[in-house]
């Protein structure tokens, strides 16, 4: 009776210990695609509808708006990009390979690109702004003091 016992409870740990590892394997996340401006102003529209109860005709005319806005700030950003690569190529023909590099250290990474943000941007998640480096750009800098 105890062997049949014994059987039965590893038998359960053994499923309940598969059933956990199976959970456990995710599979790989697919590169997620940025949404297009139809995307992002359809969602900002459907928000904006749940919260404010805007009528159906509200709606429409609210997405025309947020679509166009949308739209605006994708050509900004664009533009903005563009004379950040256009500063870049000026600045290198100007520096030296050295300061070159440690000019675009300054710079810090950009919205949209891969790294960590500039320390200025740090939210509660990131380090405290004084546990930058010795060397931090910024003139309020605890580490100045």
């Amino acid at each position: 009776m105890k062997k049949q016992i014994f059987a039965a409870v590893t038998a359960l740990c053994l499923m309940a210990t598969t059933t956990l590892f199976a959970q456990e394997s995710k599979p790989q996340a697919q590169p997620k695609t940025p949404p297009t401006a139809e995307q992002i102003a359809q969602r900002q529209t459907d928000r904006m509808t749940e919260r404010l109860n805007l009528s159906e005709e509200q709606a429409k005319q609210v997405y025309e708006v947020n679509l166009a806005q949308v739209k605006q700030m994708q050509a900004m950003r664009e533009k903005m990009r563009e004379a950040r690569k256009a500063e870049a190529d000026k600045m290198k023909s100007i520096l030296t390979t050295e300061q070159f590099m440690e000019w675009s250290q300054m710079q810090g990474p950009r919205p949209g690109q891969q790294g960590k943000a500039p320390h200025h941007m740090k939210g509660k998640k990131g380090p405290k702004h004084g546990d930058c480096p010795k060397d931090c750009p910024r003139k309020d800098c605890p580490r100045k003091k």
